[in-house]
């Protein structure tokens, strides 16, 4: 596919997001015919090594979480078990990460310890702190509500995101 010809400018660039995810090679043709007389233009060509374009979003999938509480009844939801799904259609998952009630980004494993395929799931327990811990909660929630926000990222660094409210009881 020709991107651009008759280019004089030193550099020519263009929006990789407007290709399909995929492995591609570029073909540079080079010539002095516009400046030199028929018969005395240089030409050359240099072909690129492959590289790969991925600019679309890993999903993330099922995210749920409910909370837990110890057997004895006292501490009722001192943890929140946290499951999803992400999924990209082109590279590896790179890295996942959750926020519990706007807090600090914390890395998370997947289930087998390595982000190193297209499809990884997540299984985790989360502590939540005290209910005196958290701020007032905001008209219409409770202090025993909470907000779970998780992000991936594919290899290419392209980012999702998923947010589910645990509702406290």
């Amino acid at each position: 596919m020709l991107l651009k010809n008759d280019i004089s400018d030193r550099y020519y660039s263009f929006d990789a997001s407007l290709l399909p995810d995929g492995g591609y090679i570029v073909k540079v043709i080079a010539s002095d015919a516009p400046s030199h007389s028929p018969g005395e233009e240089l030409y050359a060509e240099r072909v690129s090594s492959r590289f790969e374009v991925d600019t679309t979003a890993p999903v993330i999938e099922n995210l749920t979480g409910s909370l837990e509480g110890n057997a004895d009844g006292k501490q009722i939801g001192n943890h929140i078990h946290v499951h999803f799904r992400a999924t990209d259609s082109f590279s590896a998952i790179k890295r996942a990460e959750y926020s519990l009630d706007g807090d600090d980004w914390q890395f998370v494993a997947p289930v087998g310890q390595l982000s190193d395929a297209k499809t990884e799931d997540y299984d985790f327990r989360v502590a939540v702190p005290p209910a005196e811990a958290v701020p007032a909660p905001m008209s219409g929630s409770t202090a025993n509500d909470h907000v779970f926000v998780v992000r991936v990222y594919d290899r290419f660094d392209n980012l999702a995101t998923a947010k589910t409210v645990i509702r406290g009881k």
